[in-house]
């Protein structure tokens, strides 16, 4: 029955073993059949802890210390084993890869249910159920391996629902995802709050995609719910977000800061949506009779005059005509042509297959052009030998992880000035000097692994700045971490761009892009969809559709108010300054 109460969380603490202080500290939650439940927090609050202790990873698989009680229809996870915890529970994780445990559509979501040495006739009806719940009938017949990231996410909750759990846990399920996949996976989640009965936990840092679906957020910090409500008490109360590190949406944010100044009526509900900020907004500017400004012109004048004279700059990326074919006969890219200045800050964007990873290879040497040519500071990358190309360019990965392999954080970044046999003096020098630039002085002994996730990447960017390369490429730079992650570490590439070297930033992150980037390249189908100054590519909703893009949430609020001339905006700052410098006047004039 909707209603009924399928997960309650008592005094629950926990501390791992080998740890004297508590993850989680006295949790007390309720949860009802049929809920939508948004957990947020920053990361390394607790949250993967406490879905942990509720899918019986804890105790059953990860010791420690557990204080208090977690009863799925009323009876303890410690009691129930796990094979009994998976008939209730289903957990989505970030990589559906992760969980695939065969090679087609069909044979995965029937897996589980298969398993449970269930009656065919039952496998049969749970089958149905899960592919009609996620839409995915037109992928059955498919290899899981040749699914976008979208559609892998969707196969990975169609098995879970196969499982007709009474609960469904997604621990950010659309990390990995460009725009499209990402909003097609939320939307496969909300029709399943309307399809079943099962309470929906879903844990995510999209906070504008899900916030129109949830009707709960719980608002975790060290180790504690410090807030509980519906969506629009919660994101009506930005400062206690931005203080532990989270981003409100635009939207809510926006109308929140416009009422504290006294230029919109505090009666207003405070929006989740863009529509529902531009319909507010809207209704003031028209209600104060505001005419049409000249902020457009201003902003866009001033972008397309640091456009144009970057051509004066020297060219540091040369890339005329590059195509490149896969051995099985995939073309990534056809004719991309691009030149990047010295001391640019680029964004590059594109949906998942757009040739955006392929162009880096490219930049790096680790792929050949298939016709065409690619030069860096002039020579062709195809006559540059590794070591050559690693003083020019440096590349930092996604996943940290995958660049740290020594036993200290001193010995990692040394790494690459010692392969390039540089003297003990330089080494040490450059490897101090990356240490104090990214704020990692004391950890120099400690081992890379031990380190957060925040911490392990400044490490990697570290790794490569002790190389001095004088391009720096970071892909998908802020995967995984909270909106306080996320500013700290591209406002050190800010830095590093202000101090001279060229940032290219590759990333489905539109905001990141927004805030940061000067010059933005979208990439379509293996070819330039467009290349210019960030705010005049935002402009171009109707283009950026068709590839499957979309600007920032808060370039779409000031897009909606074009009639008063807002121009395309994109960072809040921009456009909480600009309505509430036309609202004032309009104030001062009555």
């Amino acid at each position: 029955m909707r209603g009924e109460t399928v997960l309650e969380i008592e005094n629950l603490s926990f501390r791992y073993h080998g740890s004297k202080e508590y993850v989680l500290k006295n949790i007390n939650l309720k949860f009802r059949r049929g809920e939508f439940v948004l957990l947020i927090g920053p990361s390394g609050c607790g949250k993967t802890t406490l879905i942990n202790t509720i899918n019986g990873i804890i105790p059953h698989v990860i010791q420690g210390l557990r204080k208090g009680s977690v009863r799925i229809l009323g009876e303890d996870v410690k009691n129930l084993s796990l094979a009994e915890i998976a008939t209730h529970v289903a957990t989505v994780f970030q990589d559906p890869e992760t969980q695939f445990f065969t090679l087609s559509v069909l044979d995965e979501v029937v897996f589980g249910p298969e398993n449970l040495r269930l009656p065919r006739e039952e496998i049969a009806r749970r089958l149905e159920f899960a592919v009609k719940a996620t839409g995915i009938e037109d992928l059955l017949d498919k290899d899981l391996m040749s699914l976008s990231g979208g559609q892998k996410q969707r196969v990975a909750i169609a098995s879970a629902m196969a499982m007709m759990p009474d609960i469904l846990i997604l621990d950010e399920p659309t990390t990995n995802l460009d725009p499209q996949g990402a909003s097609e996976v939320l939307k496969t989640i909300a029709k399943l709050r309307k399809d079943t009965n099962a309470l929906i936990i879903l844990i995510e840092h999209r906070l504008e995609e899900v916030a129109k679906y949830a009707d709960r957020v719980l608002v975790m910090n060290n180790g504690q719910i410090i807030a509980d409500g519906p969506p629009r008490e919660i994101f009506g109360n930005p400062d206690l977000l931005y203080s532990i590190g989270i981003r409100p949406p635009w939207a809510a944010e926006t109308i929140v800061r416009l009422q504290n100044e006294g230029l919109i009526s505090s009666d207003e509900p405070v929006p989740i949506t863009p529509d529902e900020a531009a319909e507010i907004l809207i209704k003031y500017l028209k209600k104060r009779k505001v005419k049409r400004t000249n902020y457009a012109q201003e902003l866009f004048s001033k972008e397309v005059e640091y456009f144009e004279k970057l051509r004066d700059r020297e060219p540091v990326i040369e890339i005329q005509n590059l195509w490149h074919q896969y051995p099985d006969g995939t073309i990534a890219l056809r004719g991309v042509s691009l030149t990047i200045y010295k001391g640019e800050f680029v964004g590059i964007i594109g949906q998942n297959g757009a040739g955006k990873t392929t162009l880096l290879l490219h930049l790096l040497g680790l792929l050949r052009p298939s016709h065409g040519v690619v030069k860096i500071f002039g020579r062709d990358v195809t006559k540059m030998s590794v070591a050559e190309l690693s003083q020019s360019v440096g590349l930092i990965f996604q996943n940290p992880d995958l660049m740290l392999f020594q036993n200290t954080v001193w010995e990692e970044i040394a790494f690459g000035p010692k392969n390039l046999k540089l003297p003990r003096e330089e080494i040490e020098r450059r490897v101090e000097e990356a240490l104090e630039m990214m704020r990692l002085k004391g950890f120099e002994r400690r081992h890379p692994r031990a380190l957060s996730r925040g911490q392990r990447h400044r490490v990697a960017v570290a790794s490569i700045l002790a190389m001095r390369p004088k391009i720096l490429i970071a892909d998908e730079p802020t995967t995984g971490q909270d909106y306080g992650s996320r500013k700290k570490y591209l406002e050190l590439l800010e830095e590093l761009n202000r101090k001279g070297t060229t940032v290219i930033i590759v990333s489905h992150d539109m905001d990141l892009i927004a805030r940061y980037a000067k010059r933005v390249v979208v990439l379509r189908q293996g070819r330039v969809l467009l290349d210019g100054p960030t705010r005049a590519v935002f402009s171009r909703e109707d283009i950026l559709a068709k590839t499957h893009l979309a600007p920032p949430y808060v370039t779409r609020i000031g897009n909606k108010l074009g009639e008063f001339g807002v121009p395309t905006v994109l960072t809040v700052e921009e456009l909480i300054l600009i309505l509430a410098n036309m609202l004032k006047e309009k104030v001062k004039a009555e």
